[in-house]
């Protein structure tokens, strides 16, 4: 059956509500075995090590000095911070961009539920492929645990999802869970996935013409096909052991394209489904997570998942997840310079891409009547512009673009509303107009640049 994707908001939206509403009622009045998601506070006090610095040429990156940096060394449209000293900016994306007229340009969108659904992500693909070209909604899951609005994306057969973050059980027994830190296999004998247009979002996400699958090894014989339009195009058989990269190119832009799978699963890293130049944007959101989870995966696998990439530009997005939980100013320390190696272990494989931190957006819960901020926002913000500066990243301030402390509940009353009755997440009208912004700040900062 297949869902508009109004339907899909809506859906979304809906969850994410259900989700708050569950976290407003006090812990003792919750049925019995009705749980919340909880994050890991080990790994923030973990690993407390010095911290890898990954300076610019003529950037600040020492500790001393990053403790010190302005709340506000903005360049672009007034919202992008970047070290102070920093002159350079996003120069290395620029020079990536240079050459988008004969490869594609990727960018890595890693974040939580606000993300969700392609938000964010989809102002920025739409503004980056209307200026620099490419197409399609960019590298996706075997089996979508969120769909995107823009593109109906199915997938049948049993499919088992494991991931970096979240609960335990979810792990991949050996950490290999590719670029996206989400790997799938499905059961049995067979499954299959689909991208099929939709007459909603940017027009350039509704077509692709290269897909790339992202695998691991087989692990038996295996066959696959894919379809576009309907109509066989390419068959290939894999023995065990074969390499998991494949590349499949269409004759034209095609607006829907089927891959069946035959014979054991190999661990599936995702699809992406492309132009033949230009940029793919990636949305990789990671619901609950807190941006820690980078590190579980096995490093030598991380790093060359994220070369095969080859990126442009890193977006994490993270911190709301975290803020609930921290009882001490001192945990809220421990998770930026945790952050902070998160960051640099993507620096390490991408010398040659910049990385931006995007920060929480204000938060609030119910004291007695009346919703207040979450005590530690301004605080995790503040330490992840800290990481992302003490690690020469830029910074994006969601939570200081919104109006600062009590900016949430005043999101939630306006007309229409752009965040949910659950003080935490965006309507699509909220998320819109964030994402908004942080496009024609990344637009100013590329026009900077240009020759």
């Amino acid at each position: 059956m297949r869902h508009s994707p109004w339907l899909t908001l809506a859906l979304v939206a809906g969850g994410l509500l259900i989700l708050g509403a569950v976290a407003a009622i006090p812990e003792a009045l919750r049925p019995a075995g009705l749980k919340l998601p909880t994050v890991d506070l080990s790994m923030w006090a973990s690993e407390d090590a010095a911290l890898q610095v990954v300076p610019e040429s003529d950037s600040v990156a020492t500790a001393s000095e990053a403790a010190e940096l302005p709340k506000a060394a903005r360049q672009g449209a007034g919202l992008l911070e970047f070290p102070q000293g920093d002159s350079l900016g996003f120069q290395k994306f620029a020079r990536a961009l240079d050459g988008a007229a004969t490869r594609v340009v990727r960018v890595l969108h890693y974040g939580d539920s606000q993300i969700e659904g392609d938000r964010l992500s989809a102002d920025i693909r739409g503004m980056l492929q209307n200026r620099y070209g490419g197409m399609g909604p960019g590298l996706q899951g075997m089996d979508p645990f969120v769909p995107m609005a823009s593109v109906d994306h199915r997938a049948s057969g049993n499919w088992r999802r494991y991931a970096c973050f979240g609960r335990p059980s979810d792990r991949e027994p050996t950490n290999l869970y590719g670029v996206r830190g989400i790997a799938h296999r499905y059961e049995g004998i067979s499954a299959s996935m689909e991208f099929r247009n939709r007459n909603y979002g940017y027009e350039r996400v509704r077509q692709g013409q290269k897909l790339t699958l992202y695998l691991g090894p087989y692990e038996g014989p295996a066959e696959i096909k894919v379809y576009y339009e309907d109509s066989l195009a390419h068959i290939r058989y894999y023995a065990q052991g074969d390499p998991g990269l494949m590349e499949f190119k269409a004759p034209r832009p095609m607006g829907r394209v089927r891959v069946e799978f035959k014979g054991e699963s190999p661990l599936c890293y995702g699809a992406a489904w492309d132009g033949l130049n230009g940029v793919a944007v990636d949305n990789v959101s990671m619901r609950g997570a807190d941006g820690l989870g980078f590190k579980r995966i096995d490093a030598s696998h991380f790093s060359s998942s994220l070369k095969q990439a080859n990126p442009g530009l890193v977006i994490m997005q993270f911190g709301g997840n975290a803020v609930p939980y921290f009882k001490s100013a001192g945990e809220v320390e421990r998770y930026g310079r945790a952050f902070a190696r998160q960051i640099a272990v993507i620096q390490k494989a991408l010398p040659e891409a910049d990385v931006l931190v995007i920060g929480p957006s204000d938060m609030a819960h119910k004291v007695g009547t009346e919703w207040e901020s979450y005590p530690y926002v301004d605080e995790v913000r503040d330490a992840l512009r800290t990481a992302a500066h003490l690690q020469g990243a830029a910074f994006f301030d969601v939570y200081g673009f919104m109006g600062g402390a009590g900016s949430m509940t005043d999101w939630v009353a306006r007309n229409p509303p752009l965040a949910g009755s659950d003080h935490i997440h965006f309507t699509p009208n909220g998320a819109q107009k964030v994402g908004k912004a942080l496009a024609a700040a990344l637009e100013q900062e590329l026009a900077r640049h240009a020759n």
